[in-house]
């Protein structure tokens, strides 16, 4: 039984002490000087949150040696990198995004969106015309009337049932 017993505490204060001991390798990383830095945006298809994903891509791409800055927008689909292009290339940068989550992220370059100009007359011209046609059809409708909730109906209910 002593046997057991300087067994079980053995094995115990050894997963005590693996667990406790840091396996972690920290990466150093190099020096990023100004006038190498290149700002990369991308289009990220293939996210579906905002947590998850877009923040795993972000930090991922942090942590790679030469990324000086990383913001991945859930929202808009939109990332952007800055880098030192001695030491990293946009191929490598892409390669890394699609590499994440089993290749489940495909980047395409960013485009971005524009805005289309609006004319009032056409505006005006469509308000006139759907305001004409939902007369039209709040004629056609036809009312229904649902029954009604109401609590003491349910107390009679209940108390009837007793």
């Amino acid at each position: 039984m002593k046997t057991i017993a300087k067994i079980t505490l053995l094995s115990t204060f050894s997963l005590f002490m693996a667990c406790s001991s840091s396996t972690e390798q920290s990466a150093e990383k190099t020096e990023i000087k100004a006038e190498n830095v290149v700002v990369a945006d991308f289009a990220i298809e293939g996210m579906v949150c905002a947590m998850g994903c877009a923040k795993t891509i972000e930090e991922e791409v942090l942590g790679m040696n030469g990324v000086a800055a990383s913001s991945v927008d859930y929202e808009s689909g939109k990332a952007h990198f800055e880098y030192d292009k001695t030491q990293l290339t946009e191929a490598e940068l892409i390669a890394k995004i699609e590499s994440i989550a089993d290749g489940q992220y495909h980047v395409k370059p960013w485009v971005e969106p524009t805005e289309e100009p609006s004319t009032e007359t056409a505006t005006e011209s469509t308000t006139n015309e759907t305001s004409n046609t939902s007369a039209e059809e709040d004629k056609a409708k036809v009312k229904v009337k649902m029954p009604s909730f109401q609590l003491p109906n349910l107390f009679t209910f209940l108390i009837n049932q007793v």
